[in-house]
């Protein structure tokens, strides 16, 4: 059980640096310090301090201890809970990076069951284009990431999720609302959505090819980075697009309506995390929620 003497007597030495100056501080002596701080090391399980030639140096472990420690308003209770999340490398928070489709979509899903096993677990969501998504995951700002089928990168490991079959979306009162499969061909003359992609062209190369056959006879108005912009554009009846399925469940209730089409179009989906990085038994959890989810989404069935 921690004592306010030994927590006090750990403030005092990441504060001063050496126990005889914390000493000084508590008005007690030297190996009093050394004594309180031993017991305090054997009351949370884990070492404050690396013991070399004389000198101490605090362990990370100390570090994120101390953060609270010298939160004054902070009780014991609330003390004890963060040592024992440090002792069982617990995340503080869960930090998920996640493309705008999937965080309407899957990402809800997966979350409402994780919670039913970690429901203290604080949460962030970071929800990123796939730029600051990869940004995010080499810098280790991230526990986990969701997104399209990542390339080799350095710092990142992946692994898929499934496979998703993009759709063609219109608006309801559509003349092509009435067509069962859409082929190139009945976009001619058609206004089709495109996207962004001078930072990651290659990413839609499959679906650029798709409509190679026809893109000089078809209005390229419209360029999107996001596929709920490119859905709003479809609900106003400003445009038709080849685009990713999975917002069309949010968008059905605004009047748009998909259709298969032909020749298939399909992406690859990952799971991605910081390689290097120790991962809590909670985020291998959470990334295994994920694919049984998306195995239950018809998104993910074509």
């Amino acid at each position: 059980m921690m004592r306010f003497r030994q927590i006090e007597a750990f403030r005092y030495v990441m504060l001063c640096g050496t126990t005889s100056a914390a000493a000084f501080e508590m008005n007690v002596s030297q190996p009093a310090i050394s004594r309180l701080i031993s017991d305090l090391e054997y009351a949370l399980g884990f070492a404050l301090f690396d013991r070399r030639n004389g000198r101490l140096n605090p362990t990370q472990e100390a570090t994120e201890f101390f953060s609270a420690v010298d939160e004054s308003f902070l009780g014991l209770d609330r003390l004890t809970a963060l040592a024992e999340q440090i002792r069982t490398k617990q995340p503080l928070q869960l930090k998920i990076s996640c493309t705008p489709s999937l965080a309407a979509s899957l990402l809800p899903l997966a979350m409402m069951e994780h919670k039913k096993y970690h429901p203290e677990e604080s949460v962030i969501i970071y929800t990123d284009n796939i730029g600051p998504l990869v940004t995010k995951l080499q810098s280790n700002a991230v526990d986990i990431a969701i997104g399209l089928q990542l390339p080799g990168l350095i710092g990142v490991n992946s692994e898929p999720i499934g496979d998703a079959r993009y759709v063609f979306a219109a608006r309801h009162d559509h003349p092509l609302a009435a067509k069962s499969v859409i082929r190139p061909e009945d976009l001619i003359g058609e206004t089709i959505l495109s996207v962004i992609s001078d930072k990651h062209p290659n990413y839609w190369n499959k679906l650029n090819d798709s409509l190679k056959g026809v893109s000089a006879q078809v209005k390229k108005t419209f360029e999107i980075d996001a596929a709920h912009t490119g859905y709003s554009l479809i609900a106003a009846g400003m445009a038709v697009a080849v685009i990713e399925p999975f917002s069309a469940r949010i968008w059905a209730g605004s009047g748009v309506i998909t259709r298969p089409f032909e020749p298939i179009v399909s992406y690859g989906y990952d799971l991605a995390f910081p390689n290097g990085k120790q991962h809590h038994p909670s985020v291998l959890s959470f990334a295994e929620t994920v694919k049984k989810v998306a195995r239950g989404m018809p998104e993910f069935a074509g």
